[in-house]
C-alpha cells in the first residue's frame, strides 16, 4: 500500500493512515516537491534536496518499507537519499 505522485510534505501524515488501516508494507512515491502550474505548464523549484532528505528519514522512522520518486525526482536525487540513510536503512530506496 502506498501514495505515489503527492508533495513531499503530505507523505508523513499518509504514512500515519495507511499503517492505521493495514499491517501491508507501506511504499512512498512523492513528487521532488516542486509544483507544477498548469496554466503555464512550467515547473518552479520547491524543497531543496536537504529538505526532501530530512523527510524522508521521517518517512522510515514512520514505517515506509520502500522509497522512491515520481514526477521531477532525478536518479540523483535517489543516490543523495541512499547516502543519508543509515546503511540498515538504505535497502528502502528503489
Amino acid at each position: 500500500m502506498g501514495v505515489n505522485c503527492v508533495q513531499p510534505e503530505l507523505v508523513t501524515d499518509a504514512i500515519g493512515h495507511i499503517s492505521a488501516v493495514t499491517a501491508k508494507p507501506i511504499i512512498v512515491y512523492p513528487n521532488n516537491g516542486n509544483v507544477y502550474h498548469p496554466d503555464t505548464k512550467t515547473w518552479t523549484r520547491g524543497l531543496d534536496s536537504s529538505s526532501l532528505i530530512h523527510m524522508a528519514l521521517r518517512w522510515v522512522e514512520a514505517g515506509a518499507l520502500l522509497i522512491g520518486g515520481c514526477c521531477r525526482t532525478s536518479p540523483a536525487d535517489i543516490h543523495d537519499l541512499a547516502k543519508a540513510l543509515p546503511a540498515d536503512r538504505q535497502q528502502a530506496l528503489c
